[in-house]
């Protein structure tokens, strides 16, 4: 396959909108010169290639004409460059399947005397040839059979005895597995040409920070639901098997799936049918079976399943509104010396796109009801809350902060611009703990730092992900309805003391350890993150802490290290780094595979342990809840769920005690 002239053509017209648009809007842009092209080359290589075994050397060096040059094309709409990535691209996939083809036809090995190398290169190494390749998909391939047989039991003995036919059934299983891969990476959705002209865009964004990013509709769609209460939906949530097939997971209670009487969890999806487009699902990449159930563009699709007995069925499914549950506020009553409100908020969803409510309203609605049954302070619990919609975070301020200023934005062009709220009273005076951890990013850091600075919460958990930027959506074609859109950076945040929390995150004023939270990644972690910086505010904050709020947390600080559940979450995040570090290479043997395993296993127990450790406190369903779980079952388990998480969470069970010594 090449890239047709109409297709480069209109490649290059869409890199060259995607430029000026960032140049002209994003806060900080950059000069599109020989570091750009260096970047661009080097992880566009990356994101394709990601384990070095597509490409060869001779090829990359052929493609390394490019490396200063992409520059220079992007600026002349000379974009022939990608018909030659693709190239070699599809060749190298081509050149694998048949690799593991031949492999198919070889047996098993079950004690080869050979080393696996797990080493982690900065600069990228490529195989010289063919064979090459073929001998590290060989020790891979052994590795993965080993290991699955070795985790099939815990009798080694017995599966000693057994590991040439175990072995050999497992391995033609990987290698169909494998080239079921590769298959998809040559028939991605939509194409191959749009697969590597939207992930070479995407990969130039990249480049002025993180954050700035391309989306088609399909993108747009995704990322609207990760952000809302409700989306267009059939109610079926699907998964891939081992096999590669696609089952039905769950089905949601009230949607168009679950008022189909022949649809049932675990039916195998067959076909998917939407107008002339006809796809046959076997052996697809996840992502082609997903933008049909999740597109918006998809409304209504003919659907093939197949029935455990072996009998296949069709059905028509129309798409309808339906509401996100696990991205929806949701409140505990805590029973105990007093009565205290637990308020969960998993994003600053809005009702934009016409989805049902917002998150302001969401949170009030649940506050009340606890202020009603008694709730004399509340923890409300941002942790793993990736952030949302801005405006929503300020509404959310406005209900627990007296008027006062709040934050600045600062704008490249514009300059500072001060968010104040100009609520005279809040409406909520309680006492609040409020939750964060290396999850929390954005509004919610925003939210944090806000009832921070103004004394109004005290904050518990572990430092925040150190999001400091605000991005806009702008869209690549005014004049077309569905356009393609860019979400680029436009702005930063500051504290009313003019210190950005950008790579820094927010820190806790009573920090608790958290499970394998040195594998956190953070803001930091990212080479083209915007850095921290500070402005001039001439703010002082004549705020002070109220004193039973500084005994509190003087109280917790010297509690927490007695306490034994946060002892074991230290000493196990010890122990785990331990194990995972200096472990570069792995003799291919049963024997050493199998006395590995059990040792991760070991581990592995001691952490659900200790993460799923619960904590004696009552927690209440509002009423509002018990009458909707009556009708709805999917709910009631979403519910038990939560509330068992909530449980097993050591920094909510913390924050009850300050909360008590805070009233």
């Amino acid at each position: 396959m090449c890239v047709n002239a109409q297709n480069t053509d209109e490649f290059c017209l869409k890199l060259y909108k995607v430029n000026a648009l960032i140049q002209k809007n994003h806060y900080a842009p950059k000069a599109i010169n020989n570091s750009f092209s260096e970047y661009l080359f080097d992880n566009f290589l990356k994101q394709l290639d990601r384990n070095q075994t597509i490409f060869l050397q001779h090829e990359i060096d052929s493609l390394s004409a490019y490396r200063h040059l992409l520059d220079d094309a992007i600026f002349k709409t000379q974009c022939g460059f990608m018909a030659d990535f693709m190239h070699y691209y599809q060749r190298g996939l081509k050149r694998n399947l048949a690799i593991l083809q031949e492999l198919k036809e070889e047996s098993f090995e079950s004690e080869p005397s050979d080393t696996l190398y797990f080493v982690r290169e900065e600069t990228p190494t490529y195989f010289k040839n063919a064979e090459q390749i073929k001998k590290i998909f060989r020790k891979r391939l052994t590795y993965e059979v080993l290991e699955l047989v070795a985790r099939s039991s815990k009798n080694k003995d017995s599966l000693y005895g057994q590991l040439p036919v175990l072995a050999e059934k497992l391995r033609l299983q990987q290698l169909d597995n494998y080239m079921c891969s590769y298959e998809n990476f040559l028939n991605p959705s939509p194409n191959l040409d749009g697969y590597m002209t939207h992930l070479f865009i995407n990969e130039f964004c990249s480049y002025f920070d993180p954050h700035t990013n391309f989306f088609n509709s399909d993108d747009k769609t995704g990322f609207v639901n990760s952000i809302s209460s409700s989306n267009l939906g059939f109610g079926l949530i699907m998964e891939l098997s081992e096999n590669n097939e696609v089952h039905i997971n769950d089905i949601l209670t009230g949607s168009p799936a679950f008022r189909d009487p022949l649809i049932e969890k675990g039916d195998r999806l067959i076909r998917v049918k939407f107008g002339e487009e006809d796809m046959e699902v076997n052996c697809v990449h996840m992502n082609a079976v997903n933008t049909y159930f999740f597109s918006d563009n998809y409304k209504l699709l003919d659907l093939t399943f197949r029935k455990k007995s072996g009998i296949n069925y069709q059905t028509r499914l129309h798409k309808e509104v339906l509401k996100n549950y696990e991205n929806t506020c949701y409140s505990f009553l805590i029973e105990g010396q007093k009565k205290l409100g637990y308020v969960y908020i998993p994003s600053f969803y809005s009702n934009i796109e016409g989805n049902a409510t917002n998150v302001y309203d969401d949170l009030l609605y649940e506050l009340n009801h606890l202020k009603s049954l008694g709730a004399k302070g509340f923890i409300l619990d941002v942790q793993f809350n990736a952030g949302g919609d801005m405006l929503q975070a300020m509404n959310m301020i406005s209900l627990f902060v007296n008027q006062a200023p709040v934050a600045f934005f600062n704008h490249r062009r514009l300059g500072p611009e001060l968010l104040y709220n100009f609520n005279k009273k809040p409406v909520y005076k309680e006492p609040i703990v409020l939750l964060i951890n290396g999850y929390s990013a954005s509004a919610s850091e925003l939210f944090a730092y806000a009832l921070q600075d103004q004394n109004r919460a005290v904050l518990l958990g572990q430092k925040t992900y150190g999001k400091g930027t605000i991005q806009t959506f702008f869209p690549m074609d005014e004049d077309t309805e569905d356009s393609e859109l860019l979400k680029i950076t436009i702005e930063k945040m500051f504290r009313m003391n003019g210190k950005s929390h950008q790579r820094l995150g927010v820190q806790p004023d009573i920090t608790t350890p958290a499970l394998l939270e040195n594998l956190y990644l953070r803001e930091e972690d990212y080479t083209t993150a915007l850095e921290t910086e500070e402005i001039e505010t001439g703010y002082i904050n004549k705020n002070k802490l109220p004193k039973s709020y500084t005994k509190a947390i003087a109280v917790a600080k010297a509690r927490i290290p007695q306490r034994n559940h946060f002892k074991e979450i230290a000493h196990f995040n010890e122990e785990f780094i331990q194990q995972k570090t200096g472990k570069d290479t792995i003799p291919l043997t049963f024997e050493v595979l199998f006395n590995q395993i059990v040792i991760e296993n070991n581990l592995f127990k001691r952490f659900d342990e200790v993460s799923e450790n619960t904590f004696p406190l009552s927690l209440k369903l509002l009423d509002k809840d018990k009458k909707n779980i009556q009708f709805n079952s999917l709910l009631q388990t979403m519910l038990e769920t939560k509330k068992q998480r909530a449980l097993s969470n050591p920094d909510i069970f913390e924050a009850v005690q300050v909360l008590y010594d805070m009233l």
